[in-house]
């Protein structure tokens, strides 16, 4: 549960950065895109992270409940439903699932949870696949008036409730039961530690997330060529990778994680194409053999060296 003052400070300003930079730079259409497509990652990561990082349960599923998010908020928006509405009830059906699927998975441990996470999470791409159609699309009166400062801005604010959700419950009392969960269950069920019960809630919150970052996805999206792919474990694997690579069981770690992964799998994708996952492979290599504890760890030492540093010039 590591939050530094720092960490928070940093978090500020970027912040206020993403706040105040669209209304005096005029970015363009795609780059306004690529921003809203780090909203999503950063609310996927978070979500993530709630469960893998501080509850200590690799889950392999995260497709699943942000495909569920993006289906249902493009159904319910395209029936007329209000987007803010559509986009809470994305979220809701994602915890809905999450339920259903923890109930049984939850009871596993270890490699065995990941694998039926992922294995349930595959069941339900192909029936989706199956049973709507290959395209959705939505009619033409809602691109003629596409704006998209409500569609970036509401990105960032859930992007922003995803961080402060997640710190406010790992410095509560529910956040230190999800902590000795990870750690060691056996010890933490002998202290009186309900660790189903914990794990599932953490499991709950999580989905809501991803359902929350699917409705983003979804209020950007007018066209989905197959809407299966929404369920294609790119979208575990990805924020799961930018996770690792900021730093798992910290706040900023996914949001400097993913902001390393969309930035450079932009200029990745125009240099190499599908080439730059072998890219990102090797990259990642080196962070988990040399530092587990990701980006933020390397910040840390230095932080140590230089503090070292200053201790010994005083002297």
């Amino acid at each position: 549960m590591r939050s530094h003052p720092g960490s928070i400070l940093g978090l500020a300003v970027i912040a206020a950065c993403f706040i105040v930079l669209p209304l005096i730079v005029d970015f363009g259409s795609s780059t306004m895109n690529i921003l809203i497509l780090l909203f999503v990652y950063v609310i996927l990561s978070q979500s993530w992270n709630l469960l893998g990082g501080y509850t200590g349960q690799i889950n392999l599923g995260l497709a699943a409940y942000f495909g569920c998010g993006v289906l249902l908020t493009h159904l319910l928006w395209k029936s007329g439903v209000p987007i803010y509405f559509a986009l809470v009830a994305g979220g809701l059906s994602a915890a809905l699932l999450a339920g259903v699927i923890g109930l049984p998975t939850l009871h596993l441990r270890g490699a065995y949870f990941a694998i039926g996470t992922i294995a349930l999470a595959e069941a339900l791409r192909i029936v989706v696949g199956n049973v709507f159609p290959s395209s959705l699309s939505l009619p033409g009166s809602y691109a003629s008036n596409f704006n998209v400062f409500p569609r970036y801005y509401l990105g960032f604010g859930i992007a922003v409730l995803a961080m402060v959700s997640v710190y406010l419950l790992v410095k509560s009392k529910f956040g230190l039961a999800m902590v000795c969960v990870r750690d060691d269950e056996e010890a933490a069920q002998v202290t009186g530690i309900n660790t189903f019960k914990t794990k599932f809630i953490a499991l709950l919150i999580s989905a809501f997330l991803a359902g929350l970052a699917g409705g983003v996805y979804s209020f950007n999206r007018f066209y989905f060529h197959h809407i299966s792919a929404v369920f294609e474990p790119t979208w575990t694997f990805e924020p799961l990778m930018a996770v690792i690579i900021g730093g798992s069981g910290t706040l900023i770690g996914p949001v400097i994680g993913s902001i390393f992964l969309v930035v450079l799998s932009e200029i990745f994708v125009q240099i190499m194409g599908e080439a730059h996952l072998i890219v990102f492979g090797v990259l990642l290599i080196p962070v988990v053999l040399y530092s587990p504890s990701g980006l933020v760890g390397w910040i840390d030492r230095l932080r140590k060296v230089m503090g070292g540093l200053t201790v010994k010039d005083e002297q």
